[in-house]
């Protein structure tokens, strides 16, 4: 049985019960969810019965027990990322019209690439992004791009959190075809030396590391200090007749994106506190 620490309080144990769930596991059995959130298994059974009275937590078949619809409503009302994906919507829907693959959204947090939004199109090549879903960050175009042109420290603190992923195979396994293969992490020098140069060219190209058959390719949605805010990708046959025209098309749209934003664009609060870093100035995609 898991001990409850006397500084174990009410809301750590609501975190670590809300947090249980993710992509992989929508749903847990009660004893998964004790497991995951580290409380006794007749704890597990009260929050259950006083989350799901809420409507934070829904049952499902089985027993099983997953988020419920009131926690989205209340996730989708304050969310930073909402304003974000509000903003994006019109110039992702301009892509998509044009490209019928798959175009997509998504930020870097303290985990890694977190997909906002993605919009496919049926017949379109594999695509491992799923809404709300994580995506491998050294390994991707979208998280190649964030850590690029996300504030030095930023990125240098995200690199030492995850020096050990570094030079390694991908905890994940992609599946393609039906066949498993295992990516591996560049090394520490090989990724600076990619990042110096997505930095340079202003996008970020990844041709069939998750996907054999596919490429990724993203740009960044900047600050007005020229900061990544978010990425935008998209991810293509590597056949597409659209390729050498992928990142101008990105870039334009994510210029409009950073005007929806308005001046302050949307800004992580930390990076309030830390000194000021140049700003990145983007290639202009006429040239």
């Amino acid at each position: 049985m898991v001990e409850e620490s006397a500084r174990d309080g009410t809301l750590d144990r609501l975190i670590r019960i809300l947090g249980a769930f993710d992509a992989d596991r929508p749903t847990l059995s009660v004893a998964a969810l004790a497991r995951r959130a580290a409380i006794p298994v007749p704890s597990a059974y009260r929050w259950v019965d006083r989350l799901t009275a809420a409507g934070l937590l829904e049952r499902a078949e089985g027993g099983a027990v997953g988020p419920g619809m009131r926690l989205w409503e209340l996730a989708s009302r304050s969310s930073p990322g909402t304003s974000l994906r509000q903003a994006a919507m019109p110039y992702m829907d301009d892509v998509q019209a044009v490209l019928r693959q798959h175009t997509q959204i998504a930020v870097l947090d303290a985990s890694g690439v977190l997909v906002l939004e993605r919009l496919s199109a049926r017949g379109a090549v594999p695509n491992q992004a799923t809404i709300a879903g994580r995506m491998p960050t050294f390994t991707t175009s979208l998280g190649l791009v964030l850590l690029a042109f996300s504030r030095r420290h930023v990125t240098e603190a995200f690199l030492t959190d995850h020096a050990d992923a570094l030079g390694s195979p991908l905890r994940e396994i992609w599946h393609q075809g039906g066949n498993a293969r295992n990516v591996v992490n560049p090394t520490e020098a090989e990724l600076r030396t990619r990042l110096a140069e997505v930095r340079q060219q202003g996008f970020a190209a990844v041709d069939g590391q998750v996907d054999s058959e596919a490429t990724g390719v993203a740009v960044p949605v900047l600050s007005p200090e020229g900061q990544a805010i978010a990425a935008l990708g998209v991810v293509v046959p590597l056949s597409s007749e659209f390729r050498p025209g992928l990142a101008p098309m990105l870039m334009a749209a994510a210029r409009g994106i950073s005007r929806a934003l308005g001046p302050n664009g949307a800004m992580p609060p930390s990076d309030t506190v830390f000194p000021e870093h140049p700003p990145v100035t983007m290639p202009d995609a006429r040239t």
